[in-house]
């Protein structure tokens, strides 16, 4: 499995590697929405700096965004940070944030430090 999910006191952090797909990013997303602790978690860590590409199809990031929405109802007030050199990923977010199809706070970032400063995340 290209992706590991380890819940923290007050979020979840998702560790992505080697090749993700769509349908992988998707699991994933349904995974941490249907956990009970996602109702009172701040954040979502996710972290592609071990990732070695993604290959995501337009109607698998399109059932994403459709799962987020849903999951924006249980937890409005969580925050999504995103950690990845990868300018293709990078320019996907920036493009979603853009469009206003993202509900939930959500950022990019280079470092994991700023991403934690951001949520407010003890360092592991």
């Amino acid at each position: 499995m290209p992706y590991s999910l380890t819940w923290e006191a007050h979020g979840v952090y998702k560790k992505f590697t080697g090749v993700v797909t769509g349908e992988e990013l998707l699991q994933s997303v349904i995974e941490i929405s249907m956990d009970i602790r996602f109702g009172s978690a701040l954040y979502e860590f996710s972290d592609y700096l071990g990732a070695e590409a993604t290959e995501f199809s337009q109607d698998a990031l399109n059932e994403v965004r459709a799962v987020r929405i849903g999951s924006f109802m249980g937890n409005p007030r969580i925050k999504v940070a995103i950690v990845t050199h990868d300018t293709e990923i990078q320019q996907r977010i920036y493009s979603t944030i853009a469009a206003r199809l993202t509900l939930h706070q959500t950022r990019v970032f280079h470092a994991v430090a700023d991403a934690n400063a951001w949520l407010g995340r003890e360092p592991v």
